[in-house]
């Protein structure tokens, strides 16, 4: 797999097809592998897209510094990744913690963002807006599969601590928690101690300077797709309220992971926005 420097750390990335190019990111604890194994990219890249995928500091098989996680520090290397690798300006498809990135990106970076497609993500400068930010479904569903091999996450979302209690499971109790992942979630669990070693817990909860207000300010166009049973949709609410040029869509039978929940359905959305989108006159450079 490639790799180039940036900012100091090694990332890894991989590029398909020919044409505009489309940037996938990643959520936090996930890997490129998430769009790889849906088929993403292959999908983007057979309607004329040139697809950029790539770990994220920290996760997949790219370089693990101690710090560095906030959405700020991760639009700085999203930017020299950019950079070292030519790319136009790219129309960037966010999942989760991605999307976060993305919208920095647009802001901090403008000249390399085209476009901003969001996958559910959440926003710690939105949190006023969720009234269950810091107990979403998914963090009850991963307390639950825990707590049955007798660790407790507890109620409120908290990567630290997720990441240090899968660092201390004991050998049986992580074959247990392997087993209710399934080989996908394997890979996943994995990587969840090595973040142990590092910041990133704490700081992709930082709001980092993107407040309400900075979102709102967004002059890219951005492109809202959020789950049908999303712990998020008020936030999906309120970007499509407040952007400047914001079209939002649900994307059903989904929860938070409509790549893998609903491939055929997301993939769908995604492609048919990409071309929407490039088929709109490129925005001046910032």
């Amino acid at each position: 797999m490639p790799e180039v420097v940036v900012n100091g750390v090694r990332l890894f990335y991989q590029q398909t097809g020919e044409g505009p190019d489309v940037v996938l990111v990643h959520a936090v604890t996930s890997n490129q592998a998430v769009w790889v194994f849906s088929g993403l990219p292959d999908a983007i890249a057979a309607e004329g897209f040139r697809v950029t995928t790539y770990d994220l500091r920290g996760h997949g098989v790219s370089e693990r510094p101690p710090t560095g996680y906030t959405s700020a520090a991760m639009a700085d290397d999203f930017k020299a990744l950019h950079t070292e690798l030519g790319l136009e300006p790219a129309l960037v498809v966010g999942h989760s913690f991605g999307g976060v990135i993305g919208i920095h990106t647009a802001l901090h970076h403008p000249e390399c963002v085209r476009a901003v497609i969001l996958s559910d993500s959440f926003f710690p400068g939105l949190k006023h807006v969720e009234p269950n930010f810091g107990r979403p479904n998914v963090w009850v569903d991963l307390r639950a599969t825990y707590q049955e091999i007798g660790v407790d996450l507890g109620e409120t979302v908290n990567f630290t601590r997720l990441f240090r209690a899968t660092a201390d499971l004991a050998p049986e109790q992580l074959k247990a928690l392997e087993t209710q992942v399934g080989p996908i979630g394997r890979g996943w669990l994995r990587q969840l101690p090595l973040l142990a070693e590092t910041t990133c817990g704490d700081e992709v909860l930082a709001e980092a300077g993107l407040t309400a207000e900075r979102i709102a300010s967004v002059e890219r166009p951005v492109v809202a797709l959020y789950d049908e049973f999303s712990p998020f949709l008020a936030t999906c609410q309120w970007l499509e309220a407040n952007l400047p040029n914001c079209t939002a869509e649900i994307i059903p039978e989904a929860k938070h992971l409509a790549v893998v929940e609903n491939t055929a359905g997301f993939t769908a959305a995604v492609v048919r926005h990409l071309k929407h989108l490039t088929a709109a006159p490129q925005p001046v450079p910032a």
